[in-house]
């Protein structure tokens, strides 16, 4: 098992994923996710759910509102001196010299049979073109965007009367049960 562990990620899709991870005794030593938005009505600030979930385990969060050329955030990064980062629906472009600030590197969890769908919108897409199947991609991260080699691939079918909130749970909860518990 990993001596440390850095979970980014942002929304509902990544939380049964990370309560597995720490259900099951995994160490997670911090997690990374989107800022609190504003909400349009109110402008009442609203926490990711990763960052609700965070504070409801008392793991360590940090959120920024980039990567992208944070020395504060990359010699934090460094700092950790992780074994292994997990990324699901993070929200960002992990930059190039973050990649090799873990032991065993970067590993994304990805919500579509890849090479397609790759991106933003994977299940939203997957039902709009009227996709047969769909699932949930273990890939490791490299340079380019949902491209480095996939390691494992859980199907589903996709039921005609499925929307894009019943796909996610049901996705997200396979990615949780076949990889960490």
């Amino acid at each position: 098992m990993a001596k440390k562990i850095i979970f980014m990620g942002t929304p509902m899709f990544a939380v049964p994923i990370l309560k597995s991870l720490y259900q099951n005794g995994y160490p997670v030593t911090c997690v990374y996710t989107q800022p609190p938005q504003k909400s349009h009505r109110g402008q009442k600030i609203n926490k990711s759910p990763i960052q609700g979930i965070s504070e409801t385990l008392n793991l360590e969060y940090r959120a920024p509102s980039t990567l992208k050329e944070n020395k504060e955030e990359y010699e934090f990064f460094k700092s950790v001196d992780a074994d292994l980062a997990i990324v699901v629906a993070y929200g960002q472009i992990i930059p190039k010299e973050f990649l090799s600030l873990t032991k065993k590197g970067f590993i994304n969890i990805h919500a579509s049979i890849l090479p397609n769908w790759r991106g933003a919108a994977p299940i939203q897409r997957a039902i709009m073109n009227l996709d047969k199947e769909t699932g949930v991609s273990i890939m490791k991260i490299e340079e380019k965007l949902d491209a480095g080699p996939v390691c494992n691939t859980y199907k589903i079918n996709m039921e005609n009367n499925f929307n894009s909130t019943e796909i996610s749970e049901k996705l997200s909860f396979i990615a949780a049960e076949k990889n960490f518990r």
